[in-house]
């Protein structure tokens, strides 16, 4: 995404503050801190979204042909909004960060989308459990000393040390897995 081109901004604020400074900086401090309070005023750029023939999706601060003109309303405020007491011990204390005028779904759909979910993760463990009892498999076929081999010579370390090491991968995957179907409803 395109952001506001700020550089008209910049430069502005560096020539006002260069003028400022050889000017009367010595006489006048006040004015830079005027300058720099006016020029750091909160600004907002217009955005468009354009869609081209191959309905790939483009925001732009520029107008173009055939882009519809967002409406992104005012810009967050940086000062918390104080609300008075009755309000808030009249409304249960709840810590949500989907804003209210986040668009909703039914029921019915998010359960198609939960049941999705939880096929696809379902799958992907059955796959990793799968993958774990074959690297568990070929754990004990290298474990088997080669001719010529010892138990204690690099090639044989290393041979298990990366099959370990695939085991381990296999074992916290399922157990992120798993966890991650916990939280699908």
């Amino acid at each position: 995404m395109k952001g506001a081109d700020f550089r008209p901004f910049f430069i502005a604020l560096v020539c006002s503050s260069r003028l400022l400074y050889t000017e009367s900086m010595h006489k006048s401090p006040i004015k830079l801190f005027i300058t720099l309070l006016i020029v750091s005023l909160p600004v907002q750029a217009e955005i468009y979204k354009h869609i081209d023939a191959n309905g790939e999706v483009t925001y732009t601060d520029k107008p173009v042909k055939g882009a519809k003109k967002l409406d992104l309303g005012p810009m967050p405020s940086t000062t918390p909004v104080l609300t008075d007491k009755a309000t808030r011990s009249s409304s249960p204390s709840r810590n949500t960060s989907t804003p209210a005028s986040f668009p909703r779904i039914d029921s019915n759909t998010q359960n198609q989308r939960d049941s999705v979910r939880r096929r696809v993760l379902s799958d992907e463990l059955r796959t990793e459990e799968q993958s774990l009892a074959d690297a568990v498999t070929a754990k004990k076929e290298g474990e088997s000393l080669r001719p010529g081999e010892k138990s204690s010579s690099p090639s044989y370390l290393t041979r298990i040390d990366k099959l370990e090491h695939a085991i381990k991968i296999h074992r916290d995957n399922i157990n992120a897995l798993r966890k991650e179907l916990s939280t699908v409803r």
